[in-house]
């Protein structure tokens, strides 16, 4: 009687077939169907690319907001070379856009405390009323963009493409990546760089 020319290992040392119905994990992390709501990025705009953006929960939680660059977390990964230095920017699909040279105070009728009375203010309208009257601060610090919920009603999310959008700790300031999108309430703002001849 002559040997098998292969061995037949025994039951249960070798795998199953995937079950049915279970996604594995590459099916797992596709969001081709997730978008932002509602948000058209402006005309000539890049939809925003995969780049990672610091946790909230990294960040250091402080008593008041700090200016000091130390209190956000590291800054993320490089972006691609962009011909666009200039200041940053925050523009929507309904064709708001303000810039952001160094402290601005964001909402619909902003009234900064006293610690933020040389930020400028910008008014953004909003008849959704999801916005608060005095709802975000965005500062440009060293090369970044930081923006800090002040302690608004529905919130401030960072949204990068490929990722679940984060929403912040009120007064803990957290770094936004180039070509992110920012909500503050349901308005939603595409965050890039102005050219440097715009300024």
């Amino acid at each position: 009687m002559s040997e098998p020319d292969f061995i037949v290992p025994p039951p249960g040392l070798v795998p199953g077939a995937p079950e049915h119905g279970r996604p594995d994990s590459a099916e797992g992390t596709v969001r081709a169907e997730r978008a932002l709501p509602a948000f058209r990025p402006p005309p000539g705009i890049r939809p925003p690319s995969a780049l990672p953006i610091a946790s909230p929960s990294s960040v250091a939680p402080s008593a008041s907001p700090s200016t000091s660059s130390s209190a956000i977390a590291p800054p993320a990964p490089a972006a691609p070379a962009s011909s666009a230095t200039g200041p940053w920017r925050l523009r929507s699909a309904d064709g708001i856009e303000f810039p952001v040279l160094d402290r601005v105070v964001a909402g619909r009728d902003p009234k900064p405390p006293a610690w933020l009375q040389r930020a400028t203010v910008v008014t953004v309208p909003d008849h959704t009323r999801s916005m608060s009257k005095t709802h975000a601060l965005l500062e440009a610090r060293d090369g970044r963009l930081v923006v800090t919920d002040l302690d608004s009603t529905n919130g401030v999310r960072i949204w990068p493409e490929g990722a679940e959008p984060t929403d912040l700790e009120p007064g803990v300031p957290a770094e936004v990546p180039l070509d992110a999108v920012v909500l503050l309430g349901d308005v939603a703002f595409l965050v890039d760089r102005a050219p440097a001849d715009s300024v």
